[in-house]
């Protein structure tokens, strides 16, 4: 009867070592991110997700300040990151809003689409902001998407300037389109056209001085940055939503809660 006993419980043991000793390597396994997508896209380097912030961390509730997303209850399931810089810092000092020059007066030249009213409407302003940033400030995909470049990127009568476009795959608008972010003003990209990249991934530079490549209309080292709402965001060309309040309270929220809980 002893010898019985003892014998069901070295079977135990052995057999919980095995499933143990499996289980880890398993969990190694799962841990080990598939990185063969990764090597064929060589020119954008790899930037590792931010890291969840732990059961008791504290995550405080915020809104996204986008128009036509009241589809999203919990903008923390989207994973956002900041489009420049990093948690801490301003999002920078802005030098034209959206439809207004230095926030004051309008701007006559360019057409905006104006969406507040709940439907697209010709108006004259500037349909995005303008943040000065140094040329060469490294510019981040502010949701995982699809990465464009523009090197078309102009007003009429201006001349030729690039842009880095990502379409988003994670945040739609109410209509069921993708929300597609614009960095006007680049001097360089890093991504790929076409290219599938996560949040926080390294899409391009920031530049803007009239002596850099794809600066465009523009006469000093800055990014023009728009939040496209348009079931066409590569050709609407204007079909934007005011991304002020958005990016203020992205850099406001980053600076004030616990990493990973953009």
């Amino acid at each position: 009867m002893n010898i019985g006993r003892l014998a069901v419980l070295v079977g135990g043991i052995t057999f919980g070592a095995v499933a143990g000793a499996a289980l880890q390597f398993s969990s190694v396994s799962a841990a080990v991110p598939n990185i063969g997508h990764a090597l064929a896209a060589d020119s954008a380097p790899v930037v590792l997700p931010t890291p969840r912030p732990s059961p008791s961390s504290s995550c405080a509730p915020r809104t996204l300040a986008i128009a036509f997303t009241s589809n999203v209850n919990d903008p923390s399931v989207l994973r956002l990151h900041l489009p420049w810089g990093r948690p801490g810092d301003p999002e920078g000092r802005m030098v034209e809003d959206y439809g207004a020059y230095n926030g004051a007066s309008i701007r006559e030249q360019l057409p905006v689409h104006d969406v507040s009213s709940g439907t697209l409407q010709e108006l004259l302003g500037h349909n995005a902001i303008d943040i000065v940033l140094d040329s060469g400030t490294p510019l981040y995909a502010v949701t995982s998407g699809t990465a464009y470049r523009m090197t078309n990127w102009t007003i009429p009568g201006g001349p030729q300037g690039y842009a880095a476009v990502v379409v988003s795959d994670t945040l739609r608008d109410d209509n069921g389109d993708a929300i597609a972010f614009l960095y006007g003003h680049v001097r360089e990209f890093v991504s790929q056209d076409g290219q599938h990249v996560e949040a926080g991934a390294l899409i391009a530079r920031s530049g803007g001085d009239p002596d850099d490549p794809g600066a465009g209309f523009s006469d000093m080292a800055n990014v023009h940055f728009e939040v496209i709402e348009s079931p066409h965001p590569l050709t609407a060309h204007a079909g934007t939503v005011n991304p002020h309040q958005f990016l203020e309270n992205l850099y406001t929220y980053a600076a004030t809660n616990p990493a990973g809980c953009l």
